[in-house]
């Protein structure tokens, strides 16, 4: 990968982490402000709510940050990016459909099937049997920033490919 493209990934993981770990933790805020415990399984859970937040989130950032970066490849404000089939995750996300819903779709699946029960794992390894409603407030600010930027880099990666793989509209 480029110095150029490294650089403009790590820009975008920056802003969408930043900007996901504030929206959702002053959203989790507002909704459990006054919430004196969140069990960590069970309905309502910590469990629940961590596997909507990854396909929902993982669904929307999809919509958004895919055109958005095959439109700056295309105008030139981004730069090229070309898959290495020689490393194993390109090939798994060249396999995802062309169509800009059904990736997001492919996306939030991942944020059902991989991220959140991969989310669990510091919850389980502490011990941590559920949370008043501020402190997870705060944890899922910080985990959605670190969840959004990590899965951030496929997706900004199928939009600059899109756009180097396809002439210019």
């Amino acid at each position: 990968m480029s110095g150029d493209v490294a650089a403009h990934i790590r820009k975008e993981v920056l802003t969408n982490g930043i900007s996901n770990a504030v929206f959702n933790g002053l959203a989790a805020w507002a909704l459990l402000k006054d919430t004196e415990w969140m069990p960590m399984w069970g309905e309502p859970s910590i469990a629940v709510d961590i596997t909507a937040t990854s396909a929902i989130l993982l669904f929307i950032v999809a919509l958004i940050l895919i055109p958005l970066n095959r439109s700056k490849r295309r105008k030139g404000k981004a730069p090229e990016f070309h898959w290495d089939n020689s490393k194993m995750l390109h090939r798994f996300f060249q396999r995802f459909p062309r169509g800009l819903v059904a990736r997001a779709f492919c996306f939030a699946a991942l944020g059902i099937v991989v991220v959140a029960p991969i989310s669990f794992v510091p919850y389980i390894v502490l011990g941590v049997e559920g949370l008043t409603g501020p402190a997870y407030a705060v944890a899922k600010g910080v985990w959605a920033g670190i969840m959004a930027g990590i899965m951030c880099i496929p997706m900004i990666q199928m939009g600059l490919a899109d756009a180097a793989e396809a002439p210019a509209v």
